[in-house]
């Protein structure tokens, strides 16, 4: 019988992590691409961001899957996809939009499992909330590692050419065989009778995805931005890569210690996130002739991610039943994909707001943004008090 408590098993329910945010790791082999099948600009576009639509459309069909064959086998099928989209197909294909369909069968298959990440972590976990908060930070550095790992891989391998980039996604198959052998099938039999209560997700789910579509929306736009703000203060040819390259470190650390400030600060770990940020976008919106400005915002922008949505996925418990908690997951990451896709719009809707032209304006826009719900949800919990006994191990933290 598998022990969830094992080390094995945290490991391998780690490791389907890694993947998760790969899909923009193979883009340095794009140009070599190009040039070997003869392609547009746009074409080159799509193989690198055609992934993003599958795993919309699986994240939203993974819970039903689930629900027919159960969560291991998703997640199970979600890393074959992978494995053999993803890294196998395009060893061997030669033909663009083939290459295209199996990008589409690599989303699908993060798409199937990106959910289920979360949400595996909570059922095992139910009723350990400070090994659930744990876990669920090093997912998030899980995430960051994979980013940074897989894409200095891709790199590596692109000496051999183009098509063997593609073979990063091959460590699949041994994150696929880990899981197997480690972790245990969640059955409905697992969940306490007392936990079943009929179609358990309340409303306030849906108000958790709106509230983590605005923060993706607000980390894309910095992350979108700041090379060209960056331009904007040093010049044409200033080269801002070696600070992008920063930012997956910050996310690895803050990540790991997620535990130690969830038992530290339990809800409070949200309120510091959103100050944090609110902090981030006030130092980018006055940095305009301040190159060291503007990389204090840009580097304090790389921490709360790791403590707000960590918290999120951990607050789940609140909002979700045992038997919901994969749909109300599958509907938090259809709300940051949702605001990966519209930051760029959001950003020209800050811009013709703030009358002006100036690229940094937007950032004063959101700091204010923040700063008013912050405040809204402090004072919101001041008059109902959320249930902090399951998010700091037992304890009401109001």
């Amino acid at each position: 019988m598998i022990n969830r408590n094992s080390v094995m098993t945290r490991l391998a329910i780690l490791s389907i992590s890694l993947l998760l945010t790969s899909a923009m790791s193979i883009n340095g082999a794009l140009p070599q691409m190009r040039a070997a099948l003869a392609m547009t600009t746009t074409q080159v576009e799509l193989v690198a961001t055609l992934p993003a639509l599958a795993v919309v459309v699986f994240v939203v069909l993974s819970s039903f899957i689930a629900k027919g064959i159960g969560t291991k086998r998703t997640v199970q099928l979600g890393l074959l996809l992978v494995g053999v989209g993803g890294g196998i197909a395009p060893l061997f294909l030669t033909n663009y939009w083939l290459i295209l369909a199996s990008r589409f069968v690599l989303g699908a298959g993060f798409g199937l499992f990106n959910s289920l990440a979360v949400s595996i972590i909570n059922l095992l976990f139910h009723d350990e909330p400070q090994q659930r908060a744990s876990l669920l930070g090093y997912r998030g550095a899980a995430e960051n590692i994979g980013n940074a790992g897989l894409t200095l891989i891709a790199g590596v391998l692109l000496a051999f050419g183009w098509r063997f980039s593609f073979a990063v996604y091959l460590i699949a198959f041994p994150i696929l065989i880990l899981f197997t052998l480690f972790v245990p099938e969640i059955k409905e039999e697992q969940v306490d009778d007392t936990q079943k209560q009929a179609g358990e997700m309340k409303p306030s789910v849906y108000l958790l995805a709106l509230f983590a579509l605005f923060l993706v929306m607000t980390f894309v736009a910095i992350g979108v931005r700041f090379p060209t703000m960056v331009t904007d203060i040093k010049g044409a040819n200033y080269n801002a890569s070696n600070f992008l390259a920063v930012m997956p470190i910050i996310g690895i650390v803050t990540g790991s210690l997620f535990g130690w400030f969830n038992r530290l600060l339990g809800e409070k770990c949200l309120y510091l996130g959103l100050a944090l940020l609110a902090l981030a976008t006030f130092l980018i919106a006055v940095s305009e002739n301040n190159f060291a400005l503007l990389l204090i915002g840009y580097f304090i922008s790389g921490i709360p991610g790791s403590l707000i949505f960590p918290f999120i996925y951990n607050s789940l418990n609140l909002y979700a039943s045992p038997t919901k908690m994969t749909v109300a997951t599958s509907v938090i990451l259809i709300g940051c994909n949702l605001g990966n896709f519209i930051a760029p719009f959001g950003l020209s809707t800050l811009q013709l707001i703030s009358g002006t032209a100036n690229l940094f304006a937007p950032f004063k826009l959101l700091s204010i943004l923040l700063i008013v719900i912050l405040l809204g949800i402090f004072f919101h919990k001041r008059r109902t008090p959320i249930q902090g006994k399951v998010l700091n191990g037992g304890k009401n933290l109001d």
